[in-house]
């Protein structure tokens, strides 16, 4: 295997403070996130330069120069053998949603090619020269295209956006109105009251759904005392921990002040999210729509900071306007309602006539 480029290495190690340059001290709280932001990102930097380099390693052990072609639409490059998939037509119908999402951000695309080696659909198992993600070609265009967008080799975002988003920022196969329309049922059938009174009008209930409180308040969310206890009823801890474990029998013994307790103990990590993660995704997409072409960079920039701040520097607008503007966008998606044909009623009731009579004519059903 390759090693990553002798430059990366260097850029890497000249970016580590030397030791023994300063006195040794104790680091303030935002020092500590500064450096453990700043680690992060020389992580990833690093993991991208080992796959760079095994890359590079396996497309020059597989020999493969003269039977590959590239094609590119706008920044985005895919690398692949000679094959009947329409790569070119998929790619055209992928990019602009691409494009929308990432904005200048894209322009990274150029450096980092999507690899697909095409395969015989009929052959089975994995070649010894295998390389790329292996796809039949006797593949549609729009399932490539859906392919390209759910696999887009953008570089994955710090871990708390992740963490948050539940997922990588990655353009919406299935459509953004489909995925607004998937929202306002997420807040329609909350189980919980602040998802409910997110749906309503308030942009309170709001932060308090997509989980934007900094800093987090366990009360904000579960809004009653039987919704908090409900919510813990079934809590198996994993770690055993003592004070959860304590906190957790007084809430089971109904005292609100051991659920709140215990609440606080979990951390929002550990406890359900009142709305689907897909209203999470919604309002990234509107932030980056409403933010124009440097809003992903911006997005980015201050992992530190907390996911309000940054989707609102995204957005370039104040959280509320964001709010705002995106429940706008989840009720105008409400999904259309199921026509009931004339005959619909008839049919229901014969149904229920026809299963009637079956139990009337069962003898289990039948009173002695």
């Amino acid at each position: 295997m390759c090693s990553p480029p002798p430059t990366v290495l260097l850029l890497l190690c000249l970016a580590l403070p030397l030791a023994g340059q300063a006195a040794p001290r104790t680091p303030r709280a935002d020092e500590l996130k500064r450096l453990e932001a700043r680690a992060d990102s020389l992580a990833r930097l690093w993991a991208e330069a080992d796959a760079l380099a095994n890359l590079a390693d396996s497309l020059a052990h597989a020999d493969l120069r003269g039977r590959t072609d590239t094609i590119a639409v706008g920044s985005l490059r895919i690398i692949s053998n000679a094959s009947p998939l329409p790569l070119r037509e998929a790619a055209v119908r992928a990019w602009p949603a691409i494009d929308s999402l990432y904005g200048s951000a894209a322009k990274e695309l150029e450096s980092r090619p999507f690899l697909i080696h095409a395969i015989d659909p009929d052959s089975t198992g994995r070649g010894k020269a295998s390389w790329g993600i292996e796809i039949p070609w006797d593949k549609a265009v729009t399932e490539l295209a859906d392919l390209l967008l759910v696999y887009t080799p953008m570089p994955p975002p710090d871990r708390r956006l992740q963490d948050w988003h539940g997922d990588l920022v990655r353009p919406s196969f299935r459509g953004t109105h489909s995925d607004l329309a998937q929202s306002y049922v997420a807040l329609v059938t909350s189980p919980y009251i602040v998802g409910r009174d997110c749906y309503l009008g308030s942009l309170e209930s709001c932060r308090s759904a997509l989980a934007l409180d900094d800093p987090p308040d366990p009360t904000r969310v579960f809004r009653t005392p039987a919704e908090r206890q409900a919510t813990l009823q079934g809590t198996i801890l994993a770690y055993r921990e003592t004070d959860p474990m304590a906190a957790l029998q007084g809430c089971r013994a109904g005292r609100d002040s051991a659920c709140i307790e215990l609440m606080r103990l979990l951390g929002p990590n550990r406890l359900p999210r009142p709305v689907t993660g897909i209203a999470r995704q919604t309002l990234v997409v509107s932030a980056l729509r409403l933010g124009g072409r440097e809003a992903y960079h911006r997005l980015l920039a201050h992992p530190e900071a907390s996911m309000a701040e940054r989707l609102s520097q995204a957005a370039g607008v104040p959280l509320d306007t964001l709010l705002a503007r995106w429940r706008s966008e989840v009720l105008a998606a409400r999904p259309a309602p199921v026509a009931l044909p004339p005959f619909g009623p008839l049919v229901g009731l014969g149904w229920t006539v026809l299963f009637g009579l079956c139990a009337l004519r069962s003898s289990r059903w039948r009173v002695g």
